[in-house]
């Protein structure tokens, strides 16, 4: 009830806020002076079964913004619904473990956990300047694209399987658990030649098996009788002139002489079958040609059977808004230069407009707050004057 209140207060009257957020640092002051003189704070730690560092009520209420939905994580029981997995970390823009200062722990995925909002905001910043410094990202569209890449849902390949002939990848076996044999294309493959026509059958051995009774009127008691490879097919009756319907008006052309051999072998409008006859490669080899074919989907350098085909649409959606997002924040399109750092790799005002509105894509709900950005911004500045001053008293 209450979280619906402040959600509905915080959503229609935006004037509200400036209130709720004055009663926050008052309660935050209150804490404070209530929590000094008795209990020292206890240091933040990483608890792997709630996934979440010790602290993140904490760093929530006074980091977060807006400041009523902030104050709502601060003292709530639960965990709200709105609350990001990676607000519980102190990590608000989701940076994956590097040995990052402060980092404490981090989830399944690999988010790092921080001991406090300041070393996530800290590791924001110098990450975005490694992007823009070193690795030449400059635009929204090849942050992004660096920072949350497409993953498409591809397992790992595994070590393909090698062969005299051809070189096959492996199966996996949660894809094909009876091996690549039996899987739906194989099958089809088995059963089809090139074309997709439906393969010949088997010849039947001579002989009737033991376990079928073949009747003495059965089509399989006669072809059992017939020595050779193939059982005897019926033959088309051959065809013959039709009479014109202009019988006399021009005479008609003499017959031409084939030679013995070609007119020995059948043809294919006089017998059908004969063209299901020809000699074929094997299904094994078929299924190895296959995997070679050119993929379907852009990305896999082969068809590889293992994996199901890349549904890579809607993160590539997902980056272009996010880059989009980012962009007009500083009134820019998603290809441009965002202008975050300076020739010397001092900090612009574009950094700070930048690190908000990538906090608020990785929240949803919540973002950080611009106190918090500018400190860590501050900091960056700092550091780099320093080094900047150490290497220039270097002989």
């Amino acid at each position: 009830m209450l979280f619906a209140a402040l959600l509905a207060l915080t959503t229609l009257l935006p004037r509200v806020d400036a209130g709720l957020e004055a009663a926050r640092a008052q309660v935050l002051r209150l804490e404070a002076a209530l929590a000094a003189p008795r209990v020292p704070p206890a240091t933040p730690r990483f608890a792997p079964e709630a996934r979440a560092v010790t602290n993140w009520r904490e760093e929530a209420g006074a980091a977060l913004r807006p400041s009523s939905l902030a104050l709502v994580a601060r003292l709530s029981t639960t965990d709200p619904a709105f609350v990001a997995r990676c607000v519980k970390l102190n990590n608000y823009w989701c940076i994956k473990q590097a040995r990052w200062p402060g980092e404490i722990g981090g989830d399944a995925e690999g988010h790092t956990g921080f001991a406090t909002a300041a070393d996530g905001a800290d590791a924001a910043a110098s990450l975005l300047r490694r992007y823009y410094r070193e690795y030449g990202r400059r635009t929204a569209l090849a942050i992004v694209r660096r920072w949350a890449p497409a993953s498409c849902g591809l397992a790992a390949p595994a070590a393909p399987a090698r062969s005299p002939a051809i070189r096959a990848p492996a199966v996996s076996a949660a894809l094909a658990p009876h091996g690549l044999g039996r899987t739906l294309r194989a099958r089809f493959l088995a059963r089809h030649a090139r074309g997709g026509a439906p393969r010949r059958p088997a010849a039947i051995t001579r002989g009737p098996r033991p376990d079928l009774r073949v009747q003495p009127w059965s089509p399989l008691a006669r072809m059992a009788g017939h020595p050779g490879r193939h059982a005897a097919r019926a033959r088309l009756p051959s065809l013959r002139p039709v009479a014109d319907i202009a019988s006399g008006v021009t005479a008609p052309e003499p017959a031409r002489t084939l030679p013995a051999q070609a007119a020995a072998r059948p043809r294919g409008a006089d017998d059908p079958a004969a063209l299901l006859a020809r000699p074929s490669l094997s299904p094994d080899r078929l299924v190895a040609e296959s995997a070679a074919l050119p993929p379907i989907a852009a990305g896999l350098p082969l068809l590889d059977l293992r994996l199901p085909p890349p549904l890579c649409a809607g993160d590539e959606v997902r980056i272009a808004n996010y880059a989009g997002r980012i962009a007009a924040s500083v009134g820019l399109r998603s290809g441009d230069d965002l202008r975050l750092f300076d020739a010397d790799g001092r900090p612009l005002p574009n950094l700070a407009a930048v690190m908000l509105s990538m906090s608020g894509v990785e929240l949803g709900t919540l973002r950080a707050g611009p106190d918090l950005v500018e400190a860590a911004i501050r900091r960056l500045a700092e550091g780099h004057a320093r080094t900047a001053t150490t290497a220039e008293a270097a002989p």
